[in-house]
């Protein structure tokens, strides 16, 4: 059932729509809410988008929204630019097909650069590579703006090199194709009846002006935007400031806010609210809201953060009665984590995979991986399409293309081959497994799941 802020949301506003939503006030309901009522009416001719900022998120709602194989898109910004823009109008620039580079050949490119400077994380570094709207390169992320330059023109001349691209790239040149193309961008508009963005407050120019170009081309595509701009988290990554307000204007849509939380205690709620400026009222309906946990907010320093940790998760075993299984640590970066991770394990003896830092690495890799376990814990139609939906975006990822016979023998085949993987296996032979299932399907490297091995292998096993 829905309350009725979230029914107006999803069943009384017809046009454009801003959903704010707290943490826990029914985002994903509503906006499935949503589209399930949009699929009620959709005429023949059209289809339904939904973008959402990862591909777990994607098969969230792809297992929850009841499609009766009607066409619709779940999935990434950068799928849907790959699937609706870059793969079918490259043509106009004669660019190549689109391929994402793999991480062996970041691997080369570091390799046959060596004598450049790129930190101790120079993925990281090459991820941060990217250009302006004006295609001009971004230098906001750097102090050595000539040496940013030159490493950069080496960058872009090695995808050149390869035929491929970057994330990063497919959302500038998906930009340029809409931006100097109104039939383009006319043409997606005339495909979708609803186009809806799952966590909007993350979305950063590019993303922004590609779905703004739609909507200046036709009034009949909708927009249905859901997120809450306290909650952004990805700011390094360019999401754009006051992207409620300035989606208001833009897309003439109406801001709702959802005001009712289902999801933690009543003093976390007001902790929570009273951190930002002007916060709405929010409405406790949650099972936990009487209880009462306690909220500390401390602040530490650069030399003694670790030990800070360190003495808390101590205490919380000694007079908590804590399991070391009871405790987690959030960071805001991977580096933080890894530092972290490395001196507590200097006291604690943690082994297995929580003894490594988690990473989130959207990949279509990964979202396929994710979809097979789901499977074979749960055998469903509906698992089965998201299966489907994953391998075909991995496929899109890589540029290989298969007819509908060479389809579902590779799926099936897929999927007795996970079911053959033996379960008792260490974390890197388990790995090194689903690797080799990967690469002979789809007759390819697979390199994000090497760049996970290589990780492992290169931790100090003394540390584990």
């Amino acid at each position: 059932m829905l309350n009725s802020r979230q029914k107006k949301a999803a069943f009384e506003i017809s046009g454009n729509t801003i959903v704010s939503a707290s943490p826990g006030t029914g985002k994903t309901k509503t906006l499935i809410a949503r589209a399930q009522k949009k699929l009620e009416s959709i005429p023949k001719h059209k289809s339904l988008a939904l973008i959402t900022y990862t591909n777990a998120a994607a098969d969230e709602i792809a297992s929850r929204l009841n499609t009766d194989d009607k066409d619709i898109f779940i999935g990434t910004i950068h799928r849907f630019c790959l699937e609706f823009i870059l793969r079918p109008f490259s043509w106009i620039y004669k660019w190549h097909k689109p391929r994402i580079i793999s991480y062996d050949e970041l691997k080369e490119f570091i390799e046959i650069n060596s004598d450049i400077e790129l930190g101790d994380n120079p993925l990281d570094e090459l991820s941060k590579i990217k250009r302006l709207l004006n295609g001009d390169l971004d230098c906001s992320n750097t102090d050595n703006i000539e040496s940013w330059i030159y490493i950069s023109e080496l960058y872009f001349n090695f995808l050149r090199d390869k035929k491929a691209i970057d994330f990063n790239e497919i959302l500038f040149k998906s930009y340029k194709i809409v931006s100097e193309n109104d039939f383009v961008a006319q043409s997606i508009a005339n495909k979708f009846y609803e186009i809806s963005i799952d966590e909007f407050q993350d979305t950063n120019i590019f993303q922004y002006e590609i779905l703004k170009a739609i909507r200046n081309e036709s009034e009949d595509c909708t927009f249905f935007m859901v997120g809450d701009e306290k909650q952004k988290i990805y700011a390094f990554a360019g999401a754009i400031d006051n992207a409620f307000s300035r989606a208001s204007y833009d897309f003439q849509a109406e801001i709702e806010n959802l005001d009712t939380t289902y999801r933690s205690t009543t003093n976390i709620v007001k902790g929570y609210s009273i951190l930002f400026k002007d916060h709405i009222e929010l409405q406790n309906d949650s099972k936990y809201k009487d209880f009462n946990f306690d909220i500390v907010i401390c602040e530490t320093k650069y030399d003694n953060n670790n030990d800070y940790i360190a003495n808390t998760i101590a205490k919380l075993i000694s007079d908590g009665k804590a399991e070391l299984s009871d405790i987690a640590i959030l960071t805001t970066s991977w580096r933080d984590a890894y530092f972290i991770s490395k001196s507590l394990r200097q006291k604690y003896h943690v082994v297995g995979l929580g003894s490594l830092p988690h990473k989130n690495m959207n990949t279509s890799s990964f979202g396929l991986i994710r979809s097979l376990s789901k499977f074979l814990f749960s055998p469903s139609i509906i698992n089965l399409r998201i299966i489907k939906r994953n391998f075909d975006s991995h496929s899109l990822e890589n540029n290989i293309v298969f007819t509908e016979k060479e389809l579902t023998y590779k799926i099936n085949s897929l999927i007795t081959s996970f079911k053959e993987l033996e379960l008792t296996a260490n974390l890197t032979k388990g790995l090194s497994s689903v690797k080799h299932i990967f690469d002979t399907i789809f007759s390819v490297n697979n390199s994000d799941i090497e760049e996970i091995i290589n990780s492992i292998n290169n931790i100090d096993k003394s540390q584990l």
